[in-house]
């Protein structure tokens, strides 16, 4: 729509009933696209300026009846989905954006500039206020002041600026008046043939002929009875001049006439001069410099004064006015009284500044002398102030204080269920105090660690403080994370007051792994908005949504996030279960893989902001997304498919520096050759990464396993010499493997013809990717041998994975021997979420692990495999478990089933087969058949329930 369309509706217009809402759709695209609004039930409300609705912000709108009194409407414009949602709320409990703070003693009008609508120009009276909103939102806040009827100077003030602008000049001459005609007490009785009625408010004039100086009744306005007083004492006649169209400029005395003497000599004693106008003339300064001194004007000629001939009689309509010897008395005649009268109130010089008052930017215009007086008078008012204020917080003040020295533990376990991450907090010092002028919060955290607590990670840490290298500054230095915040009390019920919050961080390293991240996003509902989505019905936008009431504003004087560094790595996963598979899909974009990328980040500040808590936080995501948007070059001088580059250029450099500053061949010798490894490794990597997708997926899990083996263990010579010969086995024996299992899956001839490509294929590759993997992990051990402490990350996961469900199905309290039983469970099923953890007990030499399915017993040592079991028992194959005694030793005796089928029926019952564990003491005997038999009977229930429902997700915090 088009603005100001008067108090009319245009064509097409849309109106819309309170707690209601209505589709919106531009009918034309040949116009701005501007959104206009007025209030129906105003009467003879107009339509308010355009503003634009691309963009989520909120606002308020200004319009105006016929008369230019102001209706504001909070606007609030946010983006939700592909769709741009409007909300107009009333401001009864919000504060005006501006305010004109009219502190002078003459009315003043203003306007937006650029706003050409004299029906748009207001007028603020003087000692008042008015509230204010941008008649024209598209068009930037700046404030045209000016004097009204007094022909003055305008001055713009930019709103968003705090700052004292250029004065305000208007035009305040004075009248010279005779002070015995003002007086209320004039005598009316007739004097000769006038009247004194007829001379009451007497004030000098100019006779235009002769130039002389008489008396004349008072018109106000009339210029010839108007003088101006110059710095150095010269009464300059304004009727005698052009007009002025700037007041600020000072009119130069060459164009004036001024107040001075008709003779060219002395005046004597006895005599009288008349007064007349005359250009100014340094040589007659004596006549032309006039004081104001106890209700007289005098000149600089000692003992003579201005006043009329005959005394009280000659002060009427007409008579002249002259120059004579003073009275010599203390209380000078009415004759002899002649005082300054200013045009209008105030000095004729205006102070304009734009000052904050919470989240009001006030525009405050006020009287310079006025100024002066507030000064002295409010630093009076602030000393008592505050020593009332300290009276009261010393009567109303809270103080809390929290030192949590180890911290506190924050895990997240989804509905699997299983953890995610781990997250610690330590060194956690709170200091909160509330008194009755504000409420102040202290928090800082020393330490901040994110662990990766997915079972089989290689990072175990995903977030950490970068640690501190040994040139590093004082930003490398203090708490990890610190907030200072300083709330105000707040009249308004829709407001929160904040002096300032400043977050502030040290660095920190981020190492993504794509497997945790998809988890950490379907934990926090990605990808479901989508699928609720669809499910919505057609008639979503004909009912009143539920949150269509104001929303709550913070306002801040100050607002800083500061994030100085990132060390960024992301880390693709090779396999991924169906279901983020496709949540993978809805990101949009791949993830590549790259380390240690150097992400500088500028903080986030804003002055004086004023929104609703969405438009807050999305105003931040948006800084730093478009702040690691600028840093795409670091990012992709880090990828492995490139060979990280930068960290080549990196290592080279600080290789080159050290042997520079210190002398030192030695470490420029170990940094390039850092670098140089390092770039090979992850190069040859992405090569067998590349090729490894074409290889069949049995060979491709064993080569996984192997890598994870090397990367977990350190050992990457041995796992490359492991790919070496895993390489060439393969392609050996690819035709086979390859052929067999192409008819187990696709089945016929077209699973065989499949197969048996695949296995020509695999012939090549296989080596090939043997080789490139024995190339990589070589080339991992070179850069390991030469790393520096600052080269590599040091920080180790805080603990192992929670065991996350008990033999109920329940979560259970954290245990470091249950993460250690589950731990060892991994290692030997490679499948904790189809056989879970319930119970383990070492043994002298030896160890019991019970999981859901199998009950094994394990050699004592570190195995990474099954090579540690020495027995392992299945439920199906058990029947009972028992404690048995032989020769004064204790025995956990395992008897598995047997069949009978004398009958012809299959009937489960004991066998002869009963192996036999030694165990040390009778009561850990019973404890150990007691769990076995315990897990088998839940073993026997799960078989015969149904599956049961997904639970929710769970955020768990642990001090």
């Amino acid at each position: 729509m088009g603005s100001r369309q008067g108090a009319s509706n245009p064509e097409g217009y849309i109106s819309t009933l309170p707690g209601s809402s209505v589709v919106f759709h531009w009918p034309r695209n040949d116009y701005d696209q501007l959104l206009c609004v007025r209030l129906m039930d105003v009467p003879n409300c107009t339509w308010s300026g355009g503003f634009e609705v691309n963009k989520p912000k909120s606002f308020h709108v200004n319009m105006r009846d016929t008369l230019g009194k102001c209706f504001f409407l909070r606007t609030e414009i946010s983006l939700k989905g592909a769709t741009y949602q409007i909300s107009f709320t009333d401001t009864d409990q919000l504060p005006p954006p501006l305010r004109i703070d009219n502190m002078s003693e003459v009315p003043i009008q203003f306007w937006q500039h650029g706003v050409a609508d004299l029906r748009l120009h207001t007028e603020v009276k003087a000692v008042s206020g008015l509230d204010y909103a941008c008649d024209e939102p598209t068009l930037p806040p700046y404030i045209t002041l000016t004097v009204k009827g007094a022909g003055s100077s305008e001055v713009t003030a930019d709103m968003n600026f705090f700052k004292e602008y250029n004065k305000l000049y208007y035009e305040n001459f004075i009248y010279i008046a005779a002070t015995h005609t003002f007086s209320q007490n004039v005598d009316r009785k007739p004097v000769g043939k006038r009247r004194l009625e007829s001379c009451a408010e007497l004030v000098l004039d100019v006779d235009p002929k002769t130039q002389r100086v008489i008396l004349r009744k008072k018109e106000p306005g009339k210029r010839s009875q108007l003088w101006r007083m110059t710095g150095t004492g010269m009464l300059c006649h304004e009727g005698s001049s052009p007009p002025q169209s700037k007041p600020a400029q000072p009119r130069p005395l060459d164009t004036s006439l001024v107040l001075d003497i008709a003779g060219l000599a002395a005046v004597s004693d006895n005599s009288f001069e008349p007064l007349m106008l005359r250009r100014p003339d340094s040589r007659r300064s004596t006549t032309q410099t006039w004081y104001f001194s106890s209700g007289m004007l005098t000149c600089g000629l000692p003992r003579l004064v201005v006043q009329v001939k005959r005394g009280i009689a000659g002060l009427y309509d007409g008579a002249e006015v002259v120059l004579g010897p003073d009275s010599g008395v203390e209380q000078p005649g009415p004759e002899q009284q002649f005082i300054n009268q200013k045009m209008r109130p105030g000095s004729g010089v205006l102070s304009v500044q734009v000052l904050p008052d919470g989240p009001t930017r006030v525009l405050q215009i006020s009287d310079i002398s006025q100024r002066r007086m507030m000064w002295s008078s409010s630093s009076t008012e602030q000393d008592g102030s505050k020593e009332e204020e300290q009276k009261t917080e010393l009567e109303q003040e809270l103080e809390v204080l929290v030192n949590l020295e180890e911290g506190l533990g924050v895990s997240l376990v989804n509905k699997v269920p299983e953890e995610l991450v781990f997250t610690t907090m330590s060194g956690v010092d709170v200091h909160f105090t509330h008194t009755a002028a504000n409420q102040v919060l202290e928090l800082s955290i020393q330490n901040i660690q994110v662990d990766n607590q997915l079972l089989g990670t290689t990072q175990p840490v995903m977030l950490c403080v970068t640690p501190s290298s040994g040139d590093s500054g004082a930003n490398d230095s203090g708490p990890a994370l610190q907030v200072n915040a300083v709330k105000v009390p707040s009249k308004l019920m829709l407001t929160e007051l904040f002096k300032h919050l400043m977050v502030t961080a040290r660095r920190f390293t981020v190492i993504i792994e794509e497997k945790l991240l998809l988890k950490l996003l379907s934990f926090f509902g990605y990808g479901k908005a989508e699928v609720e989505l669809e499910k919505l019905d057609e008639n979503l936008h004909e009912r009143p949504s539920e949150d269509t009431g104001p929303h709550k504003h913070y306002y801040f004087e100050n607002l800083k996030i500061s994030l100085p560094q990132i060390k960024l790595s992301v880390l693709p996963s090779h396999k991924l279960p169906p279901d983020l598979k496709v949540l993978k899909g809805t990101l949009g974009f791949p993830l590549i893989r790259f380390e240690d990328a150097v992400i500088n980040m500028y903080p986030f500040t804003r002055v004086h902001p004023y929104e609703t808590q969405e438009i807050i936080i999305n105003d931040i995501l948006k800084h730093f997304r478009e702040e690691l948007m600028s840093q795409a070059a670091q990012i992709l001088g880090s990828v492995d498919f490139l060979g990280n580059p930068m960290g080549l250029l990196n290592d080279v450099t600080e290789g080159v520096s050290e042997l520079i500053k210190y002398g030192n061949v030695s470490g420029l010798i170990r940094n390039v050759t850092h670098g140089v490894s390092n770039s090979a490794a992850k190069f040859a990597g992405t090569l067998s990464d590349g090729l490894g997708k074409t290889m069949d997926t049995r060979h491709q899990s064993e080569r996984e396993y192997i890598r994870y083996h090397g990367a977990t263990s350190g050992e990457h010579l041995v796992a490359g010499i492991h790919g070496l010969a895993h390489g060439i086995i393969g392609g050996m024996t690819s035709i086979i493997t390859s052929t067999v299992e192409g008819v187990k899956t696709e089945g016929g001839v077209s699973g065989f013809f499949s197969g048996l490509g695949k296995g020509l294929v695999g012939t090549v590759t296989k080596p090939v990717v043997g080789a490139l993997d024995f190339a990589s992990e070589t080339a991992q051990t070179v850069r390991d041998i030469t790393s520096l402490s600052n080269h590599r990350l040091t920080v180790q996961g805080v603990r192992k994975p929670r065991c996350c469900k008990g033999p109920q199905g329940l979560l259970p309290r954290y245990s470091a021997t249950q993460a250690e039983g589950q731990e060892q469970l991994f290692r030997l099923t490679d499948n904790i979420h189809s056989e879970f953890f319930i119970a383990v007990e070492p043994i002298d030499t030896y160890c019991v692990l019970i999981s859901s399915k199998v009950v094994y017993f394990l050699k004592p040592g570190d195995y990474v495999d099954r090579e540690g079991i020495f027995l392992e028992v299945k439920y199906d194959d058990l029947y009972h478990c028992l404690v048995s005694k032989d020769h004064g030793k204790v025995y956990v005796q395992l008897t598995k089933k047997a069949e009978n089928t004398s009958s012809g029926v299959a009937i489960p019952g004991p066998s002869h087969q009963k192996p036999m564990v030694h165990v040390k003491s009778e009561s850990l005997a019973v404890k150990i058949s007691q769990e076995i038999n315990y897990a088998k009977s839940l073993y026997c229930e799960q078989q015969l329930m149904l599956p049961a429902d997904e639970n929710e997700d769970f955020l768990l915090l642990e001090f």
